[in-house]
């Protein structure tokens, strides 16, 4: 039992850190090389470098599983890995670039409250008072953290390229849920990465330049271990499939708080260790956020099982960066 717990806590800690790193680590491939790294090319060098691992997950576990799905769960996972694709990273990377490490991952922290308002009105959820309270204190929370820039690296176009990008993840969320049973949650990310993977690359045909940083991740050590250590290992691949089997192993809602606030607290250190200005406004702007994330999960209880159907709540949404 200790040893579970043990495995249970590193594993949530991973997922957190992963995502945690994106931000900083997007922020190193700027500083390194800005001939060569902007938004858009480290998205899509994150594409072609991961491209490859996920056909090959995917093609492994599709052989051994065999899942009969209906054409509708099909297209879930296909309209969830463009969600994923173009909302969610091609847009957090162009985010990156205009606006501050704190401001990434205090409004990354958001997104678990608009996935359950998301989740609440497609699947006709009740929303209670905890998620309306969640709901108003994010708003606040968003608002406050848009009037507290300090003419640092945190802009308003930053800002309101993250909002997208909270859009962009409740609806993956929603189609994700929509994708159900019948497939297990390697499979699933796999066939997820290699969408999202593809859309960004197609996305990158049409933009000039945009794969001049494909060969240049590796040009200096640091490059090197930010991108394949902290974005290509850290946030794609263990980000995405640890989340998953997090969830399978103890739910939705202690993998998802959980990693949130690892990340949070590693975004935010990372944001005092290099010196990022911050104003009185950007604190109470991240402790209302963080409020709201607390109201989102603290204390809800788990979901209701009757016979072998689960009941869902408008929090269980799943998510990954």
């Amino acid at each position: 039992m200790i040893r579970r717990g043990v495995f249970d806590a590193a594993l949530v800690a991973a997922v957190g850190v992963g995502w945690g790193l994106l931000g900083p680590a997007t922020k190193v491939l700027f500083v390194a090389d800005p001939a060569a790294f902007d938004g858009v090319s480290v998205a899509v060098a994150r594409a072609v470098w991961a491209l490859p691992v996920f056909v090959a997950s995917f093609a492994v576990f599709f052989a051994r599983e065999r899942p009969r799905l209906a054409r509708e769960r099909w297209l879930a996972i296909v309209g969830a890995g463009v969600a994923f694709g173009l909302g969610i990273t091609f847009v957090f990377s162009i985010a990156a670039a205009h606006t501050s490490i704190a401001h990434l991952s205090f409004l990354i922290g958001t997104s678990p409250v608009t996935n359950s308002a998301a989740a609440a009105l497609v699947f006709r959820l009740p929303l209670g008072a905890r998620e309306k309270t969640a709901l108003l204190l994010g708003i606040l929370g968003v608002a406050l953290l848009a009037a507290s820039h300090t003419g640092g690296s945190a802009t308003m176009t930053g800002d309101a390229l993250m909002l997208v990008w909270l859009a962009a993840f409740a609806v993956y969320a929603v189609l994700l849920r929509a994708v159900g049973p019948g497939m297990s949650s390697v499979l699933t990310m796999s066939a997820i990465g290699v969408v999202s993977m593809l859309a960004v690359i197609l996305a990158g045909l049409c933009v000039p330049g945009a794969f001049r940083g494909v060969p240049h991740v590796a040009d200096t050590p640091p490059s090197a271990s930010w991108f394949f250590g902290a974005i290509l290992i850290g946030s794609t691949f263990v980000g995405q499939t640890g989340y998953a089997i997090a969830v399978k192993r103890f739910g939705v809602s202690i993998a998802t708080i959980g990693a949130e606030y690892v990340a949070l607290t590693v975004g935010i250190t990372m944001s005092v260790v290099w010196h990022e200005p911050w104003s009185v406004l950007t604190i109470v702007a991240g402790l209302v956020l963080i409020a709201a994330l607390g109201v989102t999960f603290v204390g809800r209880p788990p979901a209701r099982v009757s016979g072998s159907k689960t009941l869902p709540n408008p929090s269980q949404s799943t998510m990954t960066l």
